[in-house]
């Protein structure tokens, strides 16, 4: 029984005090007047175009002050032209804008067919003013939607790694 106990006590003493040398992972964000751009944490595939218009990528294995470590190679901040940052931004209001007009393109045509189909009687078909500018509403939509560059200049951003303290880190 008293081997169980000074078990115990030795299991909870170890617990107690190994809480501090566990430390939360860091996270690269690129900033912009105080907004995060995009965020990165240790661990996801980093994708950058460098000023030598060489691509350098690989799994982000640690982020200090300067630099990115890869699993084979190490990235300075200041070599760093683009980043690819596709699915980490937030959408801009031109795909905001580009969403609305696909969805009005649709909505008008889809409208105007049941207007046709259910309440002018005469009439069947498709006119072709409604479908010029429904075509024309949707292909402009999904321009401003879908095109739109995977990669993030630095100019103007910050990258900055931070820690657990600091008030941009987000626990996901």
């Amino acid at each position: 029984m008293n081997g169980i106990v000074k078990h115990i006590l030795l299991l909870i003493f170890f617990t107690v005090f190994s809480v501090g040398i566990v430390t939360a992972q860091n996270q690269l964000i690129m900033m912009k007047r105080g907004t995060v751009v995009a965020r990165f944490i240790e661990g996801d595939h980093i994708k950058c175009l460098l000023k030598n218009k060489k691509i350098a990528e690989g799994l982000a294995v640690r982020f200090n002050d300067y630099s990115i470590i890869t699993l084979n190679d190490t990235i300075l901040f200041s070599t760093i032209d683009k980043i690819n940052v596709r699915g980490r931004r937030k959408p801009s209001a031109l795909n905001k804008l580009g969403s609305v007009l696909m969805i009005a393109g649709v909505g008008y045509f889809a409208i105007d067919e049941i207007n046709t189909l259910f309440f002018v009687k005469g009439q069947s078909g498709l006119d072709s003013d409604v479908a010029i500018t429904s075509l024309s509403l949707a292909a402009v939509g999904a321009a401003f939607r879908f095109i739109r560059s995977p990669y993030q200049k630095l100019r103007g951003l910050s990258l900055r790694t931070i820690d657990p303290s600091s008030r941009y880190y987000r626990y996901d």
